[in-house]
């Protein structure tokens, strides 16, 4: 299909998106707490100035070292459709997108290699134009035997994703995502074709409320638990050849309609462990990227405003990750009451010693609660299948379907 351009619809269309974007920036400038700690991406950071112009630059210059991705317009026509861009309906692409760009981004900053820039790096694989290397994956992807990797430079972009999304659940460009869909498919994208020094992150999206050590541990360490073993002395104290790092979303809800109070509680506390890198949530019918939290607003990165399409030549071209667009120079708070009751929430584990640290730290949490709204468990019970999980999440993983264990 030919490439167009947006008609004038599309064009007054994003230009009411930007702004609404813009004032909601401004006006949250003005509400944002004084006097508590920041937690966001697992830091804790006491400003001990109550000015609020210092705390919102503070966070101003966090959020901006946070990758943004947002709409996009005047991208080649996705698969086997004449959308050009993803106004009104790819807000939680969009944030599943930041989500995985801030696992690589952490997960590089251990691994990577120092000679290059890998914020510059990651962007590239989440370039908005990469239609003939969609070919190539396409026929790649249909291949039975796909062992070998493929050197991909844009794994993520939104041409694969919304390929993928139709062949897998019949999704069509221009319908909405649910935060289950981005993360499987972001899963199936990066365990097929991740970006270079990201081979030893491992993705896992666990449903329904569940975190199970057990698969943790055999993803770790490529190796199979049995049942009658230790498994948190074994962490503690055995030498266990550490083969990966984690990256963790935990699909889950805080409540029915709106969020449970006692629930908000216990993911306030979720949030300030060092491990906690962000939420793919939001608000009713609009997703944001939740990087975390100050009292009882929380800090997100919004998608919602409409740019020009990128193709890998341009983000080359910008070089310097600050000059590019993306990275954001507002700040937005969101009150936790008004946060949607469904989400994933995500976790970088780097090796043995962290992995041991966090099951401890969740299960402290989980004593002190009588509510704690995840089921712990070291073995994954039988009646739990993790095997063909995309196939058949689009059948298990409604979002209404979620059930709720203590």
């Amino acid at each position: 299909m030919d490439q167009r351009q947006e008609n004038y619809k599309e064009v007054i269309i994003d230009w009411i998106y930007n702004l609404k974007y813009i004032l909601n920036a401004y006006l949250t400038n003005k509400n944002v707490p004084s006097g508590h700690p920041i937690y966001i991406l697992g830091n804790r950071i006491d400003i001990e100035n109550s000015d609020i112009e210092d705390r919102i630059n503070k966070i101003k210059q966090i959020v901006q070292e946070t990758i943004w991705i947002t709409y996009r317009r005047n991208f080649p026509p996705l698969y086997k459709s004449n959308y050009i861009s993803d106004t009104g309906w790819g807000c939680m692409l969009r944030v599943g997108q930041m989500a995985m760009a801030q696992m690589l981004k952490k997960h590089l900053k251990n691994h990577g290699d120092k000679r290059d820039n890998d914020c510059d790096n990651i962007l590239l694989a989440f370039a908005d134009n990469d239609s003939l290397e969609c070919n190539q994956f396409i026929e790649f992807y249909n291949k039975k035997d796909r062992q070998k990797l493929h050197p991909f430079i844009c794994p993520f972009s939104i041409q694969k994703i919304a390929y993928l999304a139709k062949k897998e659940f019949n999704l069509d460009p221009g319908e909405w995502y649910k935060p289950n869909y981005i993360l499987f498919l972001l899963e199936q994208l990066h365990n097929s074709i991740p970006i270079r020094a990201s081979e030893n992150l491992k993705l896992q999206v666990f449903n329904d409320s569940c975190l199970f050590l057990d698969q943790l541990m055999n993803t770790m360490f490529e190796m199979k638990f049995q049942s009658d073993q230790n498994l948190e002395e074994l962490l503690e104290k055995s030498h266990l050849q550490c083969k990966n790092s984690l990256a963790i979303f935990i699909l889950t809800r805080i409540g029915l309609d709106e969020p449970n109070q006692k629930y908000l509680k216990i993911l306030d506390e979720l949030m300030e462990l060092p491990y906690f890198q962000g939420i793919v949530g939001g608000t009713p019918k609009r997703a944001f990227y939740i990087l975390g939290r100050i009292n009882d607003h929380y800090i997100y990165l919004d998608p919602h405003y409409v740019q020009e399409a990128e193709n890998k030549d341009q983000i080359i071209e910008n070089k310097m990750f600050y000059n590019t667009s993306y990275s954001c120079k507002y700040i937005h708070l969101l009150n936790q009451k008004d946060v949607d009751t469904s989400m994933g929430i995500s976790f970088y584990i780097r090796n043995q010693t962290e992995l041991f640290r966090f099951w401890r730290n969740i299960k402290q949490i989980k004593q002190k609660q009588n509510d704690f709204f995840i089921f712990l468990s070291n073995f994954t019970p039988e009646y739990v299948d993790y095997s063909n999980q995309l196939e058949d999440s689009n059948k298990q993983l409604n979002d209404d379907d979620v059930v709720f264990l203590q």
